[in-house]
């Protein structure tokens, strides 16, 4: 097929420029973080509840107080300073778009809940005003065509009480997504009948619609470097100097069209039917047990890692939920609690901790978000297993944010315990303990939406948003 070449007037025309060329300007934003044609994936780590407040203290390994790279995670969640070279650690962190929504929340509980992942004012007193971040990311990675199978994945570790209403996923005001629990149907509608890459695809018998594009625009920059050529003998050295920066802009735009038609990612060697490592069928009674939630949570990584490596979807929200009985040693009734739910308030740092001294109480605590973090550190190992092309892994190309509803026992929505992991390919680099002075929550997600590349200054209130956090992304 022969492709248009366009006249120098009538490109110069299109660019909008006037009869001396003025410098072409770079036609894709540089960045230090560009990430090629391996799509970047998002993984929301949802967990509930927060950290107590009071056990919740990172020092220096020193001793001292703790700095942007100098830092230990306290006991409570001790199993991620194994990982702590992948993760950044954010303080000072708030909801601070709960604090502006006039519509009354119909609990606590709902208060932190319909603004955790949406951080806009609520539509009524239990669901959020508009679609959560992962579903607004999902959807935008998917316009104006659909680049993967599923749009997004939306996973319970267990159903009880609370998670089976759980309002946290939402597709647009008041539009709930519900959360699936079990790992047998996950797997059915992800994987029934799907047949991994066993050889290199076949490529058609002529180019698709996406290729000629593709071609078109290279033939066009291909045009422009050789006029680039042409006109840099006769410009002073410092017009030469500007001009090989656009020629260099030019060049990086080329290279990115050729990695693949419409920037399209051929999964590889690492896409596999993950029935082996499926539990088929696993019961998801509340409390369940610890055989339960063991295999519930280890069959959602894995069909979130094989998801990934088969580019079937490139954003997942996974809900622990509350991982209480025999796999923490909780007994109903045990230190004068009702309940689980009650146990967790009256662990609280503020006046209604009547326990947040009592060593049993706390210990039982304890134990439940060192599970937790432990839960997230095997998530991230398993990205860290699958290879991409690169040389790197996935977990590079993967942003994993442990969040919750709350930040504290008490319900507080002040100090968020928030921990990104992974996606150093865009930016997220590891190893960090970034302090913030009431930064409001929406800015990480104007972040992490800009490292999908959703190009947003502003998510959920705007009026709270001052656009991407600063410093997270380098």
């Amino acid at each position: 097929m022969k492709l248009l070449q366009p006249s120098r007037r009538s490109f110069a025309k299109g660019l909008g420029l006037g009869a001396a060329a003025t410098f072409l300007p770079a036609l894709r934003g540089g960045t230090s973080y560009a990430a090629g044609n391996i799509p970047t994936r998002l993984i929301v780590y949802w967990a509930g509840h927060g950290v107590p407040r009071h056990v919740y203290n990172f020092k220096s390994a020193g001793g001292g107080a703790p700095t942007e790279t100098d830092f230990v995670f306290p006991e409570i969640r001790s199993p991620l300073n194994a990982i702590k070279k992948d993760l950044i650690v954010l303080s000072g962190m708030d909801m601070v778009s709960a604090t502006v929504d006039r519509t009354s929340p119909s609990n606590a509980h709902y208060e932190g809940e319909t603004h955790c992942l949406a951080a806009i004012n609520r539509k009524n007193g239990d669901t959020a005003g508009g679609p959560s971040i992962d579903q607004y990311i999902a959807k935008a990675i998917n316009s104006p065509a659909p680049v993967t199978k599923f749009q997004s994945l939306s996973l319970a570790l267990q159903v009880d009480g609370n998670t089976s209403s759980t309002k946290v996923c939402t597709q647009g005001a008041g539009q709930v997504i519900p959360l699936e629990p079990n790992p047998a149907a996950v797997y059915k509608r992800i994987f029934a009948g799907f047949k991994p890459p066993t050889t290199a695809p076949q490529q058609p018998a002529g180019p698709s619609a996406a290729e000629v594009a593709a071609m078109q625009q290279k033939s066009v920059l291909d045009f422009v470097l050789t006029d680039f050529d042409a006109v840099k003998p006769t410009l002073s050295k410092e017009h030469q100097t500007k001009l090989q920066a656009h020629q260099d802009a030019v060049r990086d735009l080329e290279r990115s069209l050729s990695l693949g038609a419409g920037g399209t990612f051929t999964p590889g060697a690492a896409c596999a039917d993950p029935t082996a490592n499926v539990t088929v069928g696993a019961r998801n009674a509340y409390p369940g047990t610890s055989t339960i939630l063991k295999a519930n949570i280890a069959s959602m990584s894995k069909l979130v890692q094989s998801a990934f490596a088969c580019d079937l979807t490139r954003v997942a929200l996974m809900c622990l939920a509350d991982p209480f009985g025999d796999l923490i040693g909780y007994q109903s009734g045990s230190n004068g609690t009702t309940d689980a739910h009650d146990l967790v308030h009256k662990t609280s740092y503020n006046n209604a901790g009547t326990l947040k001294a009592n060593p049993s109480a706390m210990a039982t605590v304890a134990k439940w978000h060192q599970w937790e973090a432990q839960q997230f550190a095997n998530m991230l190992e398993l990205l860290r297993q699958v290879p991409e092309a690169d040389g790197s892994t996935m977990l590079d190309h993967t942003v994993v944010l442990l969040c919750g509803q709350i930040g504290e026992h008490g319900h507080e929505l002040t100090a968020l315990p928030w921990v990104v992991g992974g996606g150093s390919a865009v930016g997220f680099k590891g190893g960090r303990y970034m302090q913030y002075t009431k930064a409001p929550h929406n800015n990480l997600f104007v972040s992490i939406a800009q490292a999908m590349g959703v190009q947003t200054q502003t998510f959920g209130n705007a009026a709270v948003c001052t656009g991407p956090l600063a410093g997270l992304r380098v």
